[in-house]
């Protein structure tokens, strides 16, 4: 899928799922599908009518064969199960029954099954083409090069059917064996109207004509190797498609698919998807076992895309790009999430995590390889925080790869959990001399994947004999109170912790081998060799551990310093954002003053990379948000202006957009909190430039504003303008052809300050049939929540209408995580979180898909209320002092 992160509403799913079991005495070998699809076409209902032959293995005697079924129609009468090879062909269904709380259709047999022996199940169903985005659903759109109408017209419709299976939505489209571990070979059969095409995951091996049904086929498909159900994938559509060809010894046929007109927007995806490809048979030692490699950019798409072994589903923004009309923050997007998706072709779809409990490695995994797959597609640098990443550092890269290479040819075709990683990097890293004798890759990872959180190191420096002392707890993204002193001296929680460190003397940002090993067997660490006491020290060279670092107070002021003095350069910058998101975090749970992390912030006003600046902006947009209802907002207001005004002015006009990925990207930022704390005129150069749009011949192809800024114009132009722009703006989404642009638009829609239109928006994005996909529902609640006007508009439209919301999303009801999220960070309150509580309480019913999310949306609130009243009077004195 496309992002770590973005799996967290996923997790909650599978945490509901982790105690449905299937019986392990019948596993599956081979799926023969035959499904038939009905798109509304001449008066036909939307609906599918299949059959499937489930080829078994009886592993145990049994007298019965559960599987999963859900929201199925199956005709239990003709339902059979038959000896393979049986001639007599004896039915031996003695009846069927479900059991509803665990998705299972269990069918009793007339005498047992004997072990060893293989059997056919044959299953008889049909099913409803939804619009739930889940299971087997249809989604639609407007076909601009014919002119036929748009999706929620009565007549002349373009529909497609989709599949979306992970984690456990298989069962929605057939009866099968739903989980991981149960892996069998499938051969697909789709029967369609003669308009359309079909996908899946194997090319197509023949087409035929139906019999006794003109103007219908079948697409046969080639047999698949052997996988897991959420991998299956086929769609029905009218899309069209650009292909080519992999260089090398075993070319794979690459094709991306779209509707009809935006196929123009697939060049960048076919330039980028073959090389990252052919990369990655390099990196894994292995060639891509399929003969192609389709993608697809689909209208209405729940995730960001998803790994479907051979047939990989997009969102249309994770997918298409427009030279002309795209950002360059979505040029990167695009080819991130491609990267991460066939990362996933050997880890997780060659190689499959036995349970979902291991979910973290196959995502974590692939989110770190993409960063290779895109600098070798792209060359250019980009970094992420995964443990994954700490361990590829202190093993180094060649033992890094060695051991993940033996781990997927040790289990081809299989599923593994995570130790049998670990226990094939520590065979690779001892044989190199890469990591002592005594520790072990599970020993390490086990104290970070199997604990909760994360830790914090303080480094307290003895100057006068030239050494440090290193403790370690779990850091808690808390406010500190007198109580938590004593939960944290009875936490026990403890990492093995590779620790690398350099100083103002040796400047060496390269090496980042532990230089010690921070165990478990003791209370604190000595480390020597530290610099001459007027010299800083920095430990964690590049954020190689996934911790937080803390310092003695001298060396906070020696870093402040260097920093400060001219010299920021010196320290790399990869450790210049991990100063920055350390201190901001460890000011917020009271480790150490504010009045130290605003010194370091201060230094940003000499600051010319990216990345500081993201990371600085971040943490400052938190308090923006805890602060925008105070007296106190025009302190920080200055505050801001004096970080923000060298960059504001050295950038003059916001159209003047630079080159090169990183100061677009900076350049973009600096517009929009420039914009934000009315600075350099830009709310006014904002408007001007929307009215030149406004005042275009052809506003749908003639957009006078920069691609790059376009997100903070159109947001300002619609927040300071009224209901000519917001008018404008909402026919220019309507009309938008590339999926991010009208993403951009929708957005700032929610940007007005009318608050009837904030109010239509809401009522539109909550109903099937209108302009606004269901997809993209939580984006523009976002946009409006985070909006100063629209934060109480949407939490009231949130509270007022939480069954309606909870219906409109059906089986992803899940979704409604997204809203308690950004809803949980608006607020601060003792009321706001008396009353938040209280609503939770009493609509639990449409929260249970959704209640760690409930919990930790409570919690977010909680942690606000105790930093205003743990921080707020002392920190606006602090800034009161600086204006």
């Amino acid at each position: 899928m496309g992002s770590f992160w973005a799996l967290v509403p996923l997790l909650l799913v599978l945490s509901t799922v982790n105690c449905y079991r299937l019986p392990k005495n019948v596993l599956p070998e081979t799926y023969t599908l035959e499904i038939i699809t009905s798109l509304g076409d001449h008066g036909q209902n939307f609906s599918f009518d299949g059959k499937v032959w489930i080829h078994v293995l009886a592993v145990e005697p049994t007298d019965s064969i559960t599987l999963h079924s859900l929201d199925l129609d199956i005709d239990s009468a003709l339902t059979t199960v038959t000896g393979e090879g049986d001639e007599e062909g004896k039915n031996l269904v003695n009846g069927t029954h479900y059991v509803k709380k665990d998705n299972f259709f269990v069918i009793e047999l007339s005498e047992e099954l004997s072990a060893g022996n293989r059997y056919v199940v044959y299953i008889p169903y049909r099913g409803d083409l939804t619009q739930g985005l889940a299971g087997y659903y249809r989604s639609s759109y407007q076909d601009r090069l014919t002119g036929e109408t748009n999706h929620f017209a009565t007549l002349k419709h373009r529909w497609v059917a989709v599949t979306q299976f992970e984690p456990s939505d298989a069962r929605r489209a057939f009866p099968c064996m739903d989980e991981p571990a149960m892996k069998a070979k499938f051969q697909v059969n789709l029967g369609r109207m003669d308009k359309y095409k079909s996908i899946s995951n194997m090319p197509i091996a023949k087409t035929e004509p139906m019999e006794d049904s003109p103007g219908w086929f079948w697409d046969r498909f080639e047999e698949s190797e052997k996988m897991s159900t959420y991998l299956v994938a086929y769609i029905v559509c009218d899309f069209e498609y650009k292909s080519a060809m992999t260089e090398g010894e075993h070319p794979v046929e690459y094709r991306i698919w779209a509707r009809p007109d935006a196929v123009n927007q697939t060049d960048y995806a076919l330039e980028v998807g073959p090389k990252i490809l052919q990369y990655y048979e390099k990196y894994f030692d292995y060639d891509y076992p399929l003969p192609k490699m389709d993608m697809i950019a689909l209208p209405d798409f729940n995730s960001g895309a998803m790994e479907n072994w051979g047939l990989v589903t997009y969102r249309e923004t994770a997918l298409l790009y427009d030279p002309m009309v795209s950002s360059a923050t979505s040029k990167q997007s695009v080819a991130s999430v491609i990267a991460h998706e066939l990362a996933h072709q050997w880890f997780g779809n060659l190689v499959t995590m036995s349970w979902w409990t291991d979910l973290w490695l196959n995502e974590g995994f692939a989110t770190y390889v993409a960063i290779l797959g895109v600098n070798h597609a792209l060359l250019q640098l980009c970094n992420r925080m995964y443990i994954l990443r700490m361990m590829y550092l202190f093993l180094g890269e060649d033992v890094f790869r060695k051991g993940v290479n033996q781990y997927i040819k040790d289990n081809l075709y299989g599923n593994a959990r995570q130790d049998d990683l670990w226990e094939m990097l520590t065979t690779q890293a001892h044989t190199a001399g890469a990591l002592p004798e005594d520790l072990t890759i599970k020993a390490i990872m086990d104290t970070w994947t199997l604990q909760t959180g994360f830790p914090v190191i303080t480094a307290v420096r003895d100057y006068e004999h030239g050494t440090a002392t290193v403790t370690q707890k779990r850091f808690l993204a808390d406010v500190k109170t007198d109580d938590d002193d004593e939960v944290s001296s009875s936490d026990e929680s403890c990492w093995i912790i590779p620790l690398s460190h350099t100083n103002e003397k040796e400047v060496d940002f390269n090496n980042t081998k532990a230089k010690t090993w921070v165990s478990c067997n003791k209370t604190e660490t000595q480390v020597t060799e530290m610099p001459s006491a007027d010299q800083w020290v920095i430990f964690n060279i590049k954020a190689t551990a996934a911790m937080r670092v803390n310092y003695d107070e001298k060396n906070w002021d020696l870093l402040t310093k260097v920093l400060n003095g001219g010299k920021h350069e010196s320290i790399n910058v990869i450790n210049r954002v991990a100063l920055i998101d350390d201190v901001m975090h460890l000011a917020w749970t009271k480790d150490l003053d504010y009045k130290i992390a605003l010194g370091i912030l201060d230094y940003l006003t000499q600051e010319a990379e990216y990345l500081p600046w993201r990371t600085a902006l971040s943490n400052l947009n938190v308090i923006n948000r805890l602060l925008r209802r105070t007296l106190a907002y025009g302190d920080f207001r200055t505050f801001m202006k004096s970080l923000l005004t060298p960059l504001v002015e050295k950038m003059g006009h916001i159209k003047k957009v630079p080159t090169g990925n990183q100061a677009i990207k900076l350049h973009s930022l600096i517009v929009s909190w420039a914009s934000r704390m009315d600075m350099g005129n830009c709310r006014t150069q904002a408007r001007e430039l929307f009215r030149e749009w406004m005042e275009s011949s052809d506003p749908d192809n003639d957009n006078p504003i920069p691609q790059d800024v376009r997100s903070n114009v159109y947001c300002s132009a619609l927040k300071y303008g009224g209901e000519e722009e917001w008018s404008f703006a909402w026919k220019r989404y309507k009309k938008a052809n590339v999926a991010a642009e009208k993403m951009t638009l929708l957005s700032a829609l929610g940007c007005t300050r009318e608050t009837w239109l904030l109010y239509r928006l809401l009522d539109l994005a909550h109903k099937d049939d209108t302009d606004i996909r269901k997809q993209d529902s939580h984006t523009l609640f976002a946009s409006i929540a985070r909006n100063e006007v629209g934060l109480e508009i949407a939490r009231n439209f949130f509270t007022s209408n939480i069954k309606q919301i909870h219906d409109f999303h059906g089986p992803r009801a899940s979704r409604l995580s997204r809203y308690l999220t950004v809803l949980g960070d608006q607020m601060f309150s003792d009321n706001e979180l008396q009353e938040y509580t209280s609503f939770i309480e009493k609509n639990g019913e449409y929260l249970k898909q959704s209640q760690r999310s409930v919990n930790q949306s409570i919690e977010s609130v909680m942690v606000s209320n105790k930093w205003h009243k743990a921080h707020y009077k002392s920190f606006t004195k602090l800034l009161a002092e600086r204006v």
